[in-house]
């Protein structure tokens, strides 16, 4: 036989089992600021000023003791009251220094707690109200106030106070479909399929979150709609077939590992292919911000055979790009004739504290300055 149960884990391990006879028990208290470390009483039915005592809350009879049984509703005890530690199983205890108890209301039940506030993460606890569902403070003349962990509810005012839970929801918005989710991590697939698009339809997704440029996204990456600020999921057509066999994208140069890694995790579409003595990673349909005369464009990075240790420069987009709100786009008059057709250059360099590092610069890191260049020149 075990000479002390550490009740708490006991009840935890064993929701249902009886908890055995022993020589002492380890309970925890809280105090008002947080949880103290587990005391040891060697007694099966303490009384509550023992209970108080054991944590050296002195004197005993200026403290309120409550305490919440295994799978039962948080309750007081008097101080010369016995509780059967087996019998109940507290998987807390609190004592507040007071002579005086307040109350509040969660989901039609009665709580009584001893200071003027508690915390709502502590609510969840002693109501029972599991993480999934969303926590509101009810309000005659406002909408019903939704509480995060971090908060606080004030006890003792004029009106008792009332908490209720609700299944939890989220809401994303793709392509003009609002979708009400249950959990808050959605495939974009899974998104497409619901809003009753076709994820083999070769779509374009594009996360828009306020106050931060547009994302690409594939098919395969979760949303997290916890994140603040998702407004909405938009599509568009990653490819218009003529009627045209699909061909596979050109491979005919390897770039770096993690080059390779990360344009497959973004999702982009991208080729590459060596003319006139030059090697080309090209990116197609890639996404512009808000601002330009047009959504996506091709984008054609110049990747020398030396590369890393020589330097990425610039970048060539197809179709030629202007502003919407009118204004000329500096170095941008240079013209790159490639497979065909002409490309409009951007001269865009590191220089200074930014001057190309072959150990730490890469095509990622050159992707990054374009999308910096484009943000730029729209006033993002």
């Amino acid at each position: 036989m075990q000479s002390t149960i550490d009740i708490e884990c006991w009840v935890n391990e064993n929701p249902e089992a009886q908890i055995p006879e022993t020589e002492a028990y380890k309970v925890r208290l809280w105090d008002g600021n947080a949880f103290d470390e587990k005391r040891t009483i060697a007694d099966q039915k303490p009384t509550a000023r023992q209970i108080l005592e054991t944590f050296e809350r002195f004197p005993a009879d200026e403290h309120v003791l409550l305490y919440l049984p295994r799978g039962g509703k948080l309750e007081p005890i008097e101080l010369d009251e016995t509780i059967d530690l087996r019998a109940r199983g507290p998987e807390r205890f609190f004592a507040f220094k007071t002579d005086r108890l307040l109350n509040f209301v969660a989901n039609g039940r009665r709580f009584a707690w001893g200071a003027n506030k508690i915390p709502v993460a502590l609510v969840r606890q002693v109501a029972r109200i599991p993480d999934n569902e969303a926590l509101y403070l009810e309000r005659t003349d406002a909408a019903d106030k939704e509480l995060k962990d971090g908060d606080v509810v004030h006890l003792g005012g004029k009106e008792l106070e009332r908490l209720s839970s609700r299944e939890q929801s989220w809401k994303l918005n793709v392509q003009g479909v609002l979708l009400t989710l249950t959990t808050p991590l959605i495939a974009v697939k899974d998104a497409l399929a619901q809003a009753g698009f076709d994820p083999n339809d070769n779509w374009i997704a594009i996360l828009k979150r306020k106050g931060e440029a547009k994302l690409q996204v594939a098919l395969t990456d979760q949303i997290d709609l916890r994140l603040p600020g998702i407004e909405k999921l938009r599509l568009t057509p990653g490819q218009i077939n003529n009627g045209d066999a699909h061909s596979a994208p050109r491979r005919t140069f390897q770039l770096l590992e993690k080059d390779e890694t990360y344009l497959q995790q973004r999702g982009l579409s991208w080729e590459t292919f060596q003319e006139g003595g030059r090697r080309w990673l090209l990116l197609r349909k890639f996404v512009l911000p808000e601002g330009y005369n047009h959504a996506v464009v091709d984008i054609a990075i110049d990747v020398p055979v030396a590369y890393p240790r020589a330097e990425i420069d610039m970048f060539h987009c197809l179709p030629h790009l202007t502003l919407k709100a009118g204004g000329v786009i500096g170095e941008t008059t240079g013209r790159t004739p490639i497979q065909g057709q002409t490309y409009q250059q951007w001269s865009r360099h590191l220089n200074g504290k930014t001057r190309w590092d072959p150990t730490t610069d890469s095509v990622m890191t050159h992707i990054a300055v374009i999308e910096a260049a484009l943000l730029k020149e729209v006033g993002q």
